[in-house]
């Protein structure tokens, strides 16, 4: 396992290579298994998405089985009402512990990209949440953010504009809704939160041997730290290598993030140290009491994930567009 520890030359060898060809984004699409519903599980409304060059958004989980009371302030904060959460995973080089990922690749003052981007619904009635994510390479409708001005752009370039403020604004823009809250993560948040659920297990169908980030992960099960899980979520040269291909081993993070903090966040005690562990390592408007609040609010939610319907761009057949009506559908059908 002593090559992890030269995950550092992920940064920019990875980030330089061309994306997938959509031909391969539809084949794997076109496989992929019906949305995954994982249903009683307590959830704080993030969810674990990755693509090239980013990280995953946590998935914060509740166990059902509390022994004791929470503490009368957590249950005082009032959560109720239809909640929609930004989840955004920034590739900055900036902070603690991030440059060992390469050098900032900056393409304006902010210097930073959006790579994963997922919209949590949580409807008033807490029947179904639906985690919505939004793939990098969209091309959309930009509004006037700051000194910049409105244009056509990858939807990642949003938040390379103006940041997160940016980014909710363009989103809430497209899918007419309203964004509560937003949650940003970087490497080196991401890889706390793995190892305060002391590591994931994740089970392999084929073997992992990556030249560029050295990452060696044989077939089967295998328990990943946080080192390793950025590793496997980051990688580029694994399986066909398409956007899709990368959502489902995100998919498949989420996971190993829920049956982790499912057994073992049993505790109000437990709870307490993993949400605070987390609250530290994201920059968040969400404060530990929201949410605390927010997990216990969601005791028989369901969480399903989808991802926004897309199609080739009319423009830049290496790009994509929102497919329409679909689109639009959806995110009517969360108002």
């Amino acid at each position: 396992m002593d090559d992890l520890k030269l995950l550092r030359d992920l940064g920019v060898e990875l980030e330089h290579e061309p994306p997938a060809t959509l031909r391969l984004q539809r084949e794997s699409l076109s496989r992929s298994r019906p949305r995954r519903r994982w249903a009683a599980w307590w959830t704080a409304g993030l969810v674990a998405a990755a693509t090239a060059a980013a990280v995953v958004v946590p998935t914060l989980i509740v166990s059902d089985r509390h022994t004791a009371p929470a503490p009368a302030a957590w249950r005082s904060v009032d959560m109720s009402g239809t909640r929609n959460v930004l989840l955004i995973g920034s590739d900055t080089r900036e902070g603690p512990g991030n440059a060992k990922y390469g050098p900032q690749q900056a393409r304006s003052d902010v210097g930073q990209r959006s790579d994963t981007i997922v919209i949590v619904h949580i409807p008033a009635d807490r029947g179904t949440a639906t985690a919505v994510s939004i793939p990098r390479d969209s091309m959309v409708a930009i509004p006037r953010c700051g000194s910049s001005p409105a244009q056509r752009n990858m939807i990642n370039a949003a938040y390379d504009l103006g940041g997160a403020a940016c980014l909710r604004k363009t989103l809430e823009s497209l899918t007419g809704l309203r964004i509560q809250h937003t949650v940003e993560v970087d490497f080196t948040g991401f890889k706390k939160m793995v190892n305060a659920l002391g590591g994931v297990e994740v089970t392999l169908r084929r073997p992992v041997d990556d030249r560029a980030s050295k990452l060696k992960l044989p077939a089967g099960k295998n328990h990943l730290d946080g080192e390793a899980a950025l590793g496997y979520v980051r990688l580029r040269y694994y399986g066909d290598g398409s956007d899709i291909a990368r959502v489902k081993r995100q998919q498949q993070l989420v996971q190993a993030m829920l049956k982790k903090a499912r057994s073992g966040l049993s505790s109000p005690t437990s709870l307490k140290t993993f949400l605070s562990s987390v609250r530290d390592a994201v920059t968040t408007d969400l404060s530990v009491e929201s949410l605390y609040a927010l997990a216990t609010d969601l005791s028989k939610t369901e969480l399903t994930f989808t991802t926004v319907p897309w199609e080739p761009d009319t423009q830049d057949r290496n790009r994509l567009q929102w497919k329409q009506p679909e689109a639009r559908e959806l995110f009517s059908g969360l108002k």
